[in-house]
């Protein structure tokens, strides 16, 4: 800055100014002390830091003593008695070890293009990797992205195997400090190669896999030395997500991840491009169906349903509550020696078996569907690939009502020829191992049986037919299929109890209805009952009271108790509307799930989680997981006592008549969805829940008299599994009262009046929650005249009267329609008329013939006016009310806005 001669006296004689000097040294002075303080700080903590960090070093383990070598041990599943009913090994077995040199190459630079690019250059872990997922993390906000080495993944899952007992953020720090510091480490003191080899011989590839060799025999039937570039590849993109990339249950994920894989490879010169369209241009999911299909493992070592099930909890929870991975699940199931105490009952889960499998409980003989896979090289060398769906949807693009589901094997065997006949067009070729395909028996069925008081599930089937594998499809757990009725219980009727808005007596018209969509709404018999209640709507599976009822306690309700209430994970935000009631819902439940929520109501309302096991110990005998029960109230205890009572009359005189037993008392729901594609029965006892489901895997419709497979594998097992148990009754809790009432209005019964409906007696003694039971008399009888000829309204002329009962309130169209008070237009009896009128005197003279018509008509129109039989039977109608004391009728609605009287105090 230039200054003028003026502002340049005025600087220095401030900068001589004393004060200003002494200033400006003080402020120099406190600069510095701060700027030595805070060096001082930051080496004190760089010194804490690097102490810290040394005291970490310090404690890890001593290279020359860790084993990163795959070690395992056979887990153990034992039943509810604790005898051994399975035990879990890896499919292959991991135990058959592979050197570095009986691994192909390929295989070798397949895993580590995909997870550790630079393994051959860093030395043990990669700061690159590190940097590149900070910057990720930081500029996401997602710190997920891995940079772990194969090193690294190979002492984490062999020698850091206590790192999923990590409770803090300074215990995971310190691991991963350690870890990359043995990393670098081992590298020093072993080979690149011995590394690799120990980690492909340890590393989860899914189905049931660990080790490359145990894959490669698993999915191509071969040792791994013969792999291809492309077999690699889908090898090797299993590993970030074996369940995800499963190239058996999940081909077009893993085809994505394989592709990934091959690129990846190209871009670090591990191939060249013909090697990289070459191996795409491979046709190898269908050879690892073809291996599938083929594998039939020994009898001895197949597992039951509930095993299955069971190793799936498992791995669920060990990730969940442990902290695993997948792949660290994987390996402590099938090769970390725990022993599983699991809630089965194999006396049950034979019964089990043993029912789903009798054809005595099938109504027809059974049907041969079939699992199909074909693939077809097109002229200009791409292929197109179809499976069973692709067949499906060909032949019902023309033909809707087209079934996969065949009288014999034979006649599908014929069907599948057929199907190749019409889709191959000139030019297509099948290639070797082209096509796969196994047969199953239809329809299909699944069970669950459950201990209510303890939630432990005591067996589950998963499919009719013998089970030749491990972990196959479970229809159990696996399958989400329509509820149907057996919904109604828990989406309209217990929430409508529970929230004390209806009782058991409350009545709903039952008339003809529509969604408010606009859609037709009819009762599986169609008939319309007229008033109904709650306790009938239940026994007779009443479609048209259960929508009303849901509509009246509101649909978020209901939704509620179903997904915070009873357990259900499977249900959408689009299942919020009217079907629901009826369990239509988009995705359907579970079979676990659905016996589950049953459960909670033969529980006193209570819902316990399903539990398959009760605890794991490792193979040092520690507990590894305590499953104790997680309980929920799903509904108050005399709301779950109200739903047994009334679905035991289910059993009794409804629907569910072909599942009764008489051994136990025991109550229940039946289930049939539209069209018959699935048959349901949901029930319990006061020892066991059992849900049984019936259909075809295509979800073909089947004919209404066939379905009550479902109702015969339920009392069959129910009865089998109650043998020699003490007899037990569902036990009334406190709070539950009784009242006289009607069954038109679910208000008290009149004496003398809904007695005396032309029908029978309406009055019934009916269970209550206290403080729910009505203090209203009936408003759905008035008392009236009838004619005991005709047995309608008395007319005028009728000689003699009794007392009789009406209906007011009601709709026509439905059964009470004959029977409804109707004021001045109702009929009366047409039996006893008018008295002729007396002759005319006629005069001696011949009269006209037209003119003596036409007089007699006069006068017959005359004697009976149009008003009178309709004023008269108003008449009586009043009298008779005003003598009894029951209210008039007011004037009657129309069909769409008759009354609907609920059970309210």
């Amino acid at each position: 800055m230039n200054y003028g001669k003026e502002q340049t006296l005025r600087k220095q004689k401030k900068l001589s100014n004393k004060r200003f000097r002494i200033g400006r040294k003080l402020l120099t002075l406190i600069y510095q002390l701060a700027f030595v303080a805070a060096c001082a700080l930051l080496t004190c903590g760089i010194g804490a830091a690097y102490g810290i960090y040394q005291g970490i070093l310090d404690s890890a383990p001593d290279i020359r003593e860790i084993d990163a070598t795959p070690t395992g041990y056979l887990s153990t599943v034992l039943d509810a008695d604790e005898n051994v009913t399975a035990t879990l090994v890896a499919s292959g077995s991991n135990r058959i070890y592979v050197t570095i040199d009986e691994i192909p190459i390929n295989l070798q630079n397949a895993f580590i293009a995909i997870e550790d690019s630079r393994f051959r250059e860093h030395n043990g872990i990669d700061l690159q990797g590190i940097l590149r997922a900070a910057v990720v993390g930081l500029s996401s906000g997602n710190f997920s992205e891995g940079a772990s080495t194969i090193t690294q993944q190979l002492l984490k899952n062999n020698v850091f195997t206590g790192w999923t007992d990590e409770d803090s953020f300074s215990d995971k720090l310190k691991r991963k400090i350690q870890e990359q510091y043995l990393a670098v480490q081992l590298e020093r003191v072993q080979s690149k190669d011995w590394i690799l080899e120990n980690y492909l011989n340890t590393v989860n590839l899914g189905q049931n896999t660990l080790g490359v060799q145990s894959a490669s025999m698993r999915y191509f039937n071969k040792d791994v030395s013969g792999l291809t570039l492309s077999e690699c590849a889908v090898i090797a993109g299993i590993t970030k997500y074996p369940s995800a990339y499963n190239p058996i249950t999940n081909p077009k994920d893993n085809a994505k991840r394989r592709e990934k894989v091959l690129n990846d490879m190209l871009a670090q010169g591990l191939i060249t491009a013909e090697q990289h369209n070459v191996a795409m241009a491979d046709d190898v999911y269908s050879r690892i169906q073809k291996v599938n299909s083929d594998i039939q493992n020994d009898a001895a070592t197949v597992n039951s349903y509930f095993v299955d099930a069971l190793t799936e909890q498992v791995i669920d929870d060990l990730m969940s509550q442990k902290g695993y991975t997948e792949t660290e699940a994987y390996k402590a199931l099938y090769n970390g020696g725990l022993t599983i105490y699991s809630t089965q009952d194999s006396g049950i889960q034979q019964i089990c078996e043993n029912e789903v499998n009798d054809l005595n409980n099938y109504p027809t003989n059974p049907k041969t569907s079939f699992s199909y896979t074909l693939t077809v090289q097109k002229a200009d060398g791409s292929f197109a690939y179809y499976d069973e769906q692709t067949m499906l949807s060909y032949y019902r693009s023309s033909n809707a009502d087209y079934s996969m589901n065949f009288a014999s094997e034979s006649e599908a065997s014929q069907a599948i020829e057929q199907y190749k006949q019409d889709i191959l067009e000139e030019g297509d070729s099948v290639p070797e191992n082209g096509e796969t395909f196994f047969y199953t028996v239809q329809p299909q069925a699944a069970l669950t049986v459950i201990e209510p008081s303890t939630g432990e599930v005591k067996a589950i089937v998963g499919g009719r037919g013998e089970k030749t594998a491990n972990r196959t499809w479970n229809r159990a757990t696996d399958s989400m299929r329509q509820p149907g009725s057996t919904f109604k219980i828990l989406a309209a009727f217990a929430p409508a109890l529970d929230t004390n808005q209806m009782t058991l007596a409350s009545v709903k018209n039952d008339a003809p209805y529509k969604y408010s969509n606009g859609t037709k709404l009819k009762n599986y018999d169609n008939r319309y009952r007229g008033f109904t209640t709650i306790r009938e709507a239940i026994t007779y599976s009443n479609n048209i009271v259960t929508v009303k009822t849901l509509k009246q306690i509101g649909i978020d309700t209901a939704f509620d108790y179903l997904v915070n209430r009873f357990g259900f994970t499977t249900l959408t935000d689009q299942d919020r509307y009217e079907p629901l009631a009826l369990g239509g819902i988009t995705n359907g439940v579970t079979n676990l799930e659905l016996t589950a929520a049953y459960a909670a109501i033969a529980n006193k309302g209570t819902y316990i989680k399903p539990r398959l096991y009760t605890k794991i110990l490792d193979h040092e005998g520690k507990v590894l997981l305590d499953n104790q029960p997680q309980e929920t109230e799903a509904v108050k205890e005399t709301t779950a006592w109200l739903l047994t009572d009334a679905m035991k009359d289910v059993l009794t005189e409804g629907t569910g008549k072909e599942a009764y037993f008489d051994t136990m008392p025991a109550a229940g729901k039946s289930g049939t969805t539209n069209n018959g594609k699935d048959t349901l029965f949901a029930g319990f006892s006061p020892y066991y829940a059992c849900v049984v489901w019936g259909g075809y895997d295509d979800n073909t419709s089947q004919e209404d008299w066939t379905t009550s497979y479902s109702k015969l594998i339920w009392r069959s097992v129910m009865s089998k599994i109650h043998t020699n148990l003490p007899q037990k009754d569902f036990e009334m809790p406190d709070g539950i009262v009784t009242e006289d009432v009607c069954k038109k209005s679910g208000r008290l019964a009149i004496e003398d009046v809904c007695t005396n409906d032309p029908r029978g007696n309406m009055a019934i003694a009916e269970y209550f929650a206290d403080g729910t039971q009505p203090v209203k008399e009936c408003n759905h009888h008035i008392s009236s005249s009838i004619c005991p000829v005709s047995k309608m309204p008395a007319g005028p002329y009728c000689p003699a009267h009794i007392a009789g009962v009406q209906i007011v309130g009601g709709s026509d169209k439905t059964e009470d329609a004959p029977y409804l008070y109707k004021g001045e237009n109702q009929e009366i009896c047409n039996v006893h008329k008018a008295p002729a009128p007396p002759p005319t005197p006629q005069p001696d003279t011949a009269v006209d013939d037209s003119t003596a018509d036409d007089t007699v008509a006069d006068d017959a129109t005359d004697d009976t006016p149009d008003d009178t039989a309709d004023d008269t039977a108003g008449d009586v109608a009043d009298d008779t009310t005003n003598n009894t004391g029951t209210v008039n009728p007011e004037p009657q609605a129309s069909e769409a806005e008759a009354t609907e009287t609920e059970n309210n105090p």
